[in-house]
């Protein structure tokens, strides 16, 4: 079906993400700043600027090249970003007012910030509230000198981060959460009345479970799987998470302190498995369970929803409705449809199907015990073994290098086939404090925000510049991969983290050792810039002309389309296209640079939300999404702001209110 595109993506690298400026130098004296008296000074002004009402005197505080506010809820009740600090001062005297601001900013503490020898700045938190609705909000600035002629220098604001914290009436409850959870019930009708339905009971859907939970919101949440923590667990045997485990943490509880970095499928599941005993979500899930109908009624404004269970199908209304289903929502995972699959001898599979290795061994990839044998004498003598059965990995991320070390490690003849060049990271760069590594040394929430609550024009350019460093000390990291045959871009070269992550929701490979060691030493075999065309009765019929024989493909190729709206049916079943062409498209970023699509209203449906991501993602959002939700329900939550005001020089909002009175 074809489907708007709008929002337009646009190119991150070219289009969001602006040149970092050089700082350090501006000042000789960043070591005796006295950044909490600067920083407090600061805020204090724009808080009275604020509540003069001047636009101007608001603007003045911004950087003039180069500024940028993103808000959380807090203001916009939205997503949004904006940057320019006419654009800027515009909308923010126009949301105060609006909200109402109950007793200006307060000023919590600063300090010194240095990426390099040639950017610092300062970072200062504040809290401010606000009275249309009643909430709590908390921000963070970054602030760098500006040098006047005659030497003085003030300080304006290059970046302003706010975020709803809490709804001051209906705040996070922790003890709500260990209270029993009520069993799903049905009216006379037999209809499952709440006030949420989450489709999707993964890793994403539990969190989100208990943050509507410890907000006193009925819900039920519906999944295909027999257990919580099957969206693990299903995995294959050796996956493992290529980031450290302070960025995966589960809200209210963390994991065990047994548990290593680099988590594995196992320990993934027990912990959500763990999350949902720990407040008795599973009391609210219906597993086993499909929609095979949605529709929405705007009269009622409520969603109706047909489920099955095996036999059994049941309605369900609710006000609020949530994906939670995976990045492309289904986590549909199909096959290339190449010709001549028929003719294949082998095995030929998804690594959604993939266990391990010893099972395609098993199933007629056979490693011979004449392998096995000349195996061990040619580790202790170095002599060459015969051709062995094999295996040929599609694919070069991720998923593809684990399971091409785990096909390595069975005794398998192990290809890796690269169609295009990988962006690679090696996992010890995620260790700076400036990236993954904030997690290490500041509270969870003060790191989200830092990692998922920024202006992505500044957060993204910095992350590049600390890992474009850090691979400068080592240039010469993947020379030697590359002249084995993998086409790698780096951070030197033009890679970038979060244009995969955000872009193509993957397509990376996360350097820890081994995998990248296997194609180095030509133990793994590597075939470049080609794609699979064919399947033959021998392998696979490649691009280029040439055959690659094996014994099983494994395709690690995805999990179909990263816009969800075009599997969208096989979530709501259905209705679902009406709805998915009212939807935005997901993921991608817009020109302000906010993802497309995700954990915000959409403004041609009402009450959906859609939610996906990483751990990272799920631990932020699911409070962000909760929010909105408890927003709704109690009538609280004000309309998106969607508008970008023209900035108006001659407007003195003073004269008409000010952000102190409302």
């Amino acid at each position: 079906m074809e489907l708007p595109d709008y929002p337009p993506k646009v190119d991150i690298k070219t289009q969001i993400y602006e040149p970092l400026p050089k700082t350090a130098k501006a000042l000789s004296s960043w070591e005796t700043l006295d950044a909490s008296e600067i920083g407090s000074n600061l805020v204090a002004g724009l808080s009275t600027a604020l509540q003069h009402g001047n636009r101007l005197d608001v603007e003045a505080f911004f950087a003039i090249r180069s500024a940028h506010w993103r808000d959380t809820l807090a203001l916009t009740a939205h997503l949004r970003t904006f940057s320019g600090r006419e654009k800027i001062s515009s909308a923010l005297l126009e949301l105060c007012i609006q909200r109402g601001g109950a007793g200006g900013f307060e000023f919590h503490g600063g300090q010194v910030v240095a990426a390099n020898e040639d950017l610092k700045w300062l970072d200062c938190s504040f809290s401010f509230s606000t009275k249309s609705p009643r909430a709590l909000c908390k921000g963070k600035l970054m602030l760098v000198p500006s040098v006047r002629a005659s030497g003085d220098c003030d300080w304006k604001i290059w970046s302003m981060t706010t975020w709803l914290a809490e709804w001051e009436d209906h705040p996070e409850n922790e003890a709500l959460l260990r209270l029993a959870s009520a069993p799903i019930t049905e009216d006379d009708d037999g209809t499952i009345s709440t006030d949420v339905l989450v489709i999707g009971g993964g890793n994403a859907g539990i969190l989100l479970a208990g943050r509507l939970k410890a907000l006193d919101v009925d819900y039920v949440v519906v999944d295909r799987n027999e257990k919580v923590g099957d969206n693990w667990l299903q995995r294959y045997d050796c996956m493992r998470f290529h980031v450290y485990k302070s960025f995966c943490e589960t809200p209210y509880i963390p994991y065990p302190h047994s548990s290593n970095d680099g988590l594995t499928r196992d320990q993934l599941g027990a912990q959500i498995q763990a999350f949902a005993r720990e407040f008795d979500l599973e009391r609210r899930v219906l597993h086993c369970t499909t929609v095979t109908a949605t529709a929405f009624d705007s009269t009622t404004r409520t969603w109706s929803v047909e489920l099955r269970t095996g036999e059994r199908r049941r309605r369900l209304s609710c006000r609020c409705l949530v994906l939670a289903t995976g990045a492309g929502f289904s986590g549909a995972a199909p096959l290339p449809d190449l010709p001549g699959r028929e003719l294949f001898r082998g095995t030929s599979m998804h690594s959604v199907e993939f266990r391990n290795a010893k099972e395609i061994v098993a199933k007629g990839a056979k490693v011979s015990l004449f392998f096995q044998v000349f195996r061990v004498l040619r580790t202790c003598l170095l002599i060459y073994s015969p051709p062995r059965k094999s295996a040929v990995i599609i694919g070069s991320a991720n998923t593809a290098f684990d399971v091409m070390v785990d096909c390595h490690d069975a005794g398998l003849q192990t290809t890796m086939v690269q169609r295009s060049e990988t962006y690679v990271v090696p996992m010890t760069y995620f260790a700076h404090p400036l990236g993954l590594g904030a997690y290490d040394i500041l509270p969870t929430e003060d790191a989200d925000a830092l990692i998922n609550g920024g202006p992505l024009a500044i957060g993204g350019s910095l992350l590049g510049l600390v890992h474009a460093t850090q691979a400068q000390e080592e240039p010469d990291r993947y020379d030697e991969v590359r002249k084995a045959g993998l086409r790698v871009r780096d951070s030197l070269t033009g890679g970038d983290l979060l244009v995969n992550l955000l872009d193509r929701c993957g397509g990376h490979f996360v350097d820890m050792g081994k995998g990248i060691d296997l194609i180095t030493t030509k133990k793994v075999g590597i075939r470049s810039g080609v794609v699979p065309k064919a399947y033959i009765p021998e392998g696979l019929l490649l691009s280029d002309g040439s055959k690659l024989e094996t014994d099983a493909v494994i395709w690690c190729t995805g999990f179909g389309h990263v816009d969800g709206r075009k599997s969208l049916p096989d979530v709501l079943g259905d209705g679902a296209e009406a709805i998915a062409g009212r939807l935005e498209p997901t993921w991608g970023i817009d020109a302000e640079g906010e993802t497309r699509g995700l954990w915000k209203r959409h403004p041609g449906v009402d009450n959906l939300w859609i939610f996906s991501g990483g751990t990272a993602q799920h631990r932020w959002f699911s409070k962000v999404i909760a929010q909105q939700v408890k927003g709704v329900l109690e009538g609280i939550l004000p309309d998106a702001y969607r508008r970008t005001p023209e900035p108006d020089a001659a407007r003195d909002w003073g004269h008409g209110g000010t952000w102190a009175n409302l």
